[in-house]
């Protein structure tokens, strides 16, 4: 297969999209699962209105002696800094083969500074400031931070 197949069998079988929905619903079982591990890793729910997905690679592996596979990988962004990576594996035939994640070493460090940033965008929400102030005031992005604003 190749890279132009590659891409059409990953929109075929709309593997962004699965892989985008699978995130979702991997934090959804992690937290069912396991609330304490879930919380201390994003410290507060108000930091998951800042985590976007965005797509890294679609690779095609062959692993000599077992079977192809189609990774997906996206990666993990908290306001606008990467903390890990989400992978869907993908069978040949377009199933769903498995899923893992994975966090940078630093995602401890990034998710406690993010924090701050968060607590202060909520203090100047209350307080009346604009978008724009905020995003100036804590440094990123307003469409960083414009998941804050909506209820």
């Amino acid at each position: 297969m190749n890279t132009n197949e590659l891409l059409e069998w990953s929109k075929t079988h709309q593997v962004v999209e699965r892989t985008k929905e699978g995130f979702t619903v991997y934090l959804e079982n992690w937290f069912k699962g396991n609330r304490r591990d879930y919380l201390n890793t994003f410290k507060e729910k108000s930091n998951l209105k800042v985590i976007r997905t965005k797509l890294d690679s679609i690779q095609l592996t062959h692993i000599n002696g077992y079977a192809d596979f189609v990774y997906c990988n996206l990666d993990i962004l908290y306001l606008g800094e990467s903390i890990g990576t989400y992978r869907c594996v993908f069978a040949l035939d377009g199933t769903d083969a498995d899923d893992t994640i994975h966090f940078d070493r630093f995602t401890e460090t990034t998710i406690r500074e993010g924090t701050v940033k968060v607590e202060i965008v909520k203090k100047a929400l209350q307080q009346g400031y604009s978008i724009e102030e905020i995003a100036k005031l804590v440094e990123l992005d307003v469409e960083w931070i414009r998941p804050l604003f909506e209820c």
